[in-house]
C-alpha cells in the first residue's frame, strides 16, 4: 500500500510491520453530529503500526471492508500504543519499562 501524507511517500511494502494496534477515531460527519448533539461519537479500529528506514512512523487501518487508511504519526504517539497493545515490542525497541 502506498500514501502520500505531508509531501511524504510512505509505501508498507518497503516498511518493516511493527505491530497490531488499535485506535479509537472521531466520526465527526454532519449526520452523527445531528443525532448525538454535543457528543463525541467515534470508532475504535484495529490498526497495523510500520516504520520506515528513515524513522517514519505510519499506522493504517480499514474501514467497511473496503478502503485502507493511512495516517502518519509521530513517534511519542507510535511508542504510547506500542506500551498499551505490545509491551514486548516497545521494550525491544526502546528498552526496558520500569516496574511498578
Amino acid at each position: 500500500m502506498r500514501f502520500v501524507i505531508g509531501g511524504m511517500k510512505y509505501d508498507t511494502d518497503k516498511m518493516e510491520r511493527v505491530a497490531a494496534v488499535r485506535k479509537w477515531y472521531k466520526n465527526d460527519s454532519p449526520l452523527m453530529r445531528a443525532v448525538f448533539q454535543g457528543q463525541e461519537v467515534g470508532k475504535t479500529y484495529d490498526c497495523e503500526l510500520w516504520k520506515s528506514e528513515k524513522g517514519n512512523w505510519l499506522l493504517t487501518h480499514e474501514e467497511d471492508f473496503r478502503r485502507t487508511y493511512g495516517e502518519a504519526i509521530e513517534e511519542e504517539e507510535a511508542k504510547a500504543l506500542l506500551m498499551r497493545y505490545a509491551t514486548e515490542t516497545y521494550e525491544s525497541m526502546f528498552g526496558e519499562l520500569p516496574e511498578a
